[in-house]
């Protein structure tokens, strides 16, 4: 039985139209739910098939979608890999990804996807968004989405982390616990999260009398490695600081290889937090207090976002931003004898 066959089999069977049995196998349009389960099951039961090829030549579309992200090695990208993921198969559309880490960077990248044809739309994540990268989008006719964008322009279609409020809101907590000397370890210099964050720790500073310190402020690189590092750095003064906020939870955890090197207890000498809730803060001893992001929810929004922008259901040339709160997870790191965490 031939593709075009059964589809006029389906809507023979299920008493409807052509157009709404197209509709339900293309995810596109509304149908009452008793008609779509109908359609799905004499669908199944005849084991159609719909010729992908021809549908995408038909329309022009590839039904895939380009996904560029700057690594795809620890917890949080593969978080993001997964609500896109999720996202997707529910529209019926694939997935390309890539890494703009090491081997290439992010023009050429986002030039072969936006060139190849490949794809009908790109969700992008560019720490270090840049004048360059901004032209290629605003010049493509393929749709872009960036996932925290890494810029505070206005004109973009972006998705991104409250970086500031979670990192203010974690250091009043430290503060909370009547810690006064607070050091950072920091993110990469150029990278807008790390920036964020940074701000949100000072001006909690600020807000709650505490003075700044560059003796407390160390940089590292959101590796397990510059945690261990800048750790080491900080603890080391003779001046110690009381608490440590480490701006993600991949230096945090890098403090607490560093911390049983030196012999230091946590929270008894330092409190210590992090960034991200990543799996691994949930399984370390203290458990690590954090600021949980919903990073799976907030992939699922920009592609269903770019879905709808490939679809023509939403303006592709409205600038559009959203942003998703985060919240308090409250391990016994910080000194707390009660954990909040969700396990």
């Amino acid at each position: 039985m031939t593709n075009k066959i059964s589809i006029h089999e389906i809507a023979r069977r299920s008493n409807v139209s052509i157009a709404t049995v197209s509709r339900v196998l293309n995810n596109k349009g509304p149908v009452k739910q008793e008609t779509r389960d109908q359609i799905i099951r004499i669908a199944r039961e005849l084991n159609y098939k719909p010729n992908s090829t021809a549908r995408s030549l038909s329309r022009r579309k590839t039904d895939s979608i380009g996904v560029i992200l700057p690594e795809l090695v620890d917890e949080f990208f593969m978080n993001i890999i997964q609500g896109i993921d999720e996202e997707a198969h529910r529209y019926n559309r694939y997935l390309m990804i890539s890494s703009s880490h090491s081997q290439r960077n992010d023009i050429e990248t986002i030039l072969e996807f936006m060139s190849s044809g490949r794809v009908d739309g790109v969700i992008l994540m560019a720490p270090s968004f840049n004048d360059e990268i901004y032209e290629i989008i605003q010049k493509s006719h393929c749709p872009v989405v960036l996932l925290n964008p890494g810029t505070t322009r206005k004109d973009i279609i972006g998705f991104s982390i409250d970086n500031y409020n979670g990192a203010k809101t974690i250091v009043s907590h430290l503060m909370g616990h009547g810690y006064e000397k607070i050091g950072i370890i920091r993110g990469p210099v150029h990278n807008i999260d790390a920036q964020q964050r940074f701000k949100g720790y000072y001006d909690a500073l600020t807000a709650g009398s505490l003075k700044y310190s560059e003796a407390y402020d160390v940089s590292g690189d959101f590796s397990l490695k510059s945690g261990y590092y800048a750790f080491t750095r900080l603890m080391s003064q003779s001046d110690r600081p009381r608490a440590i906020f480490a701006c993600n939870d991949y230096m945090a955890l890098g403090a607490y290889q560093a911390a049983r090197n030196m012999n230091i207890r946590i929270p008894d000498d330092v409190a210590l937090a992090g960034f991200d809730d990543v799996f691994s803060s949930g399984i370390v001893n203290p458990r690590l207090t954090t600021i949980h992001i919903p990073i799976i929810e907030l992939s699922r929004r920009a592609l269903s976002y770019l879905v709808k922008m490939i679809d023509g259901d939403i303006d592709s040339t409205a600038p559009y931003q959203e942003t998703v709160s985060t919240g308090l997870v409250i391990g016994s790191s910080c000194g707390c004898k009660q954990s909040t965490a969700q396990y």
